[in-house]
């Protein structure tokens, strides 16, 4: 049996003039992205999109964008892990999941501390904190997500590094403005810092990464990020 995806399709609803427009936006074997099946509940329309509402072609037009997103970037497995007053702790991978090492981890912790990863296999990975974290008798649990890239480049997601002469701040700048500024930026720190992008900053030309601290003379840090709308 030779399996093939011929297309995928994501439906979506846009409201102008107190009517709602569905659509399917499609992604073909080729990994073109289209938008068709234009509709409202009364039933398909007929003619060029000319005729809709500009604000629904907007939405359209946005739709395709995130439709694309995702094509370039995926969240493979996300799950929690619980510290008890360790300071790492293995977190497994579901064999299959993935076939290489080349994935980033990023985690959300209740009380903003810095985690990093080390010990990457296919099957799993060790979520370190710098000191103990967590106790036998207050247990903090830990949200991680673990991030592939889908295809070979991405201007969505990336290593930065920030140097000390960068003032503890750094620009990333997209290749292509977005249409939209309401995204996500999810940060890995390399090592045990605190880096944040402050919600001012989120445009649809790009975002800053700030540190918690200036780098000392002569050193720098590195940030990796992903983007999802």
């Amino acid at each position: 049996m030779a399996l093939t995806r011929e297309q995928s399709v994501h439906t979506y609803s846009s409201a102008s003039g107190g009517n709602t427009y569905y659509f399917d936006v499609v992604v073909d074997a080729a990994g073109l992205v289209s938008v068709r099946n234009i509709r409202t509940p009364l039933g398909p329309l007929c003619g060029a999109t000319t005729t809709l509402p500009q604000t629904v072609m907007d939405d359209m037009a946005i739709a395709i964008e995130i439709v694309a997103l995702l094509q370039l970037e995926s969240e493979v497995d996300s799950g929690t892990v619980v510290f008890s007053g360790e300071t790492s702790r293995p977190v497994v991978i579901p064999g299959g999941t993935l076939n290489n090492t080349n994935y980033r981890v990023v985690y959300t912790t209740p009380d903003a501390t810095v985690l990093q990863t080390i010990s990457k296999t296919i099957t799993g990975f060790t979520a370190e904190a710098a000191t103990a974290y967590g106790t036998a008798l207050v247990p903090i649990t830990v949200s991680y997500s673990v991030l592939v890239k889908t295809a070979q480049t991405s201007d969505l997601s990336g290593v930065i590094t920030i140097a000390d002469t960068d003032a503890g701040s750094k620009a990333i700048v997209f290749a292509v403005p977005l249409t939209t500024d309401q995204y996500r930026v999810l940060l890995e720190p390399r090592g045990f810092f605190d880096a944040h992008v402050p919600t001012v900053t989120k445009l649809k030309t790009g975002f800053t990464v700030e540190l918690g601290h200036v780098p000392p003379p002569a050193t720098s840090v590195d940030v990796g990020y992903d983007v999802f709308v």
